[in-house]
Parts: structure tokens; sequence; C-alpha cells
């Protein structure tokens, strides 16, 4: 498959345009501490949607935290400030 039929694919999918994911499931910097937003980064361009999976697969605060080398208390205060369920 080719870059190309990748790009058409995307486009039928989502349309021209149109956002592939809102704005709801995006970090804003306003809610998260200075602390925090030093980590988030670390989880990559949906950290929000990137912890609720992890969450999902039953994965503890320690074990996402030695994942992506941040501090346990760090994922549990993401976790709590985006009301995700998990295991600390």
């Amino acid at each position: 498959m080719s870059d190309k039929d990748i790009v058409s694919d995307l486009v039928r999918m989502f349309g021209h345009g149109r956002k592939a994911l809102s704005s709801g499931t995006l970090a804003t910097h306003a809610e998260l501490t200075s602390e925090l937003q030093k980590y988030v980064h670390t989880l990559g361009p949906t950290p929000k949607r990137c912890l609720e999976a992890l969450s999902d697969l039953g994965l503890t605060d320690a074990e996402i935290g030695r994942y992506f080398r941040i501090p346990d208390n760090v994922v549990t205060q993401l976790r709590e400030l985006w009301k995700i369920k998990g295991t600390v």
C-alpha cells in the first residue's frame, strides 16, 4: 500500500478538514499543573486516550510509569484529573 493509498483512505474516513479527534480528548495546558506539563508529552499526541487505553488493558500506574519512564504519581494524578478508572 502506497502513501497515496493511505492518505486516500484517511480522507474517505474523516473527510476533508474534519478533526479525527474531538477537542475534548486532548489535554489543555490550563488544566495541568506545571509538574504534569513536564511529563504529559511523553504519552504522545493524545495523552488522555493513551492513558485510557493502557488503563483499560489493566496496567497499573506503576507499570505505565515504568514504560514511559515517568513517576507513577504523575500517572495517578493524570488519571484522577481526567477521571480515568485504573489501578494504582
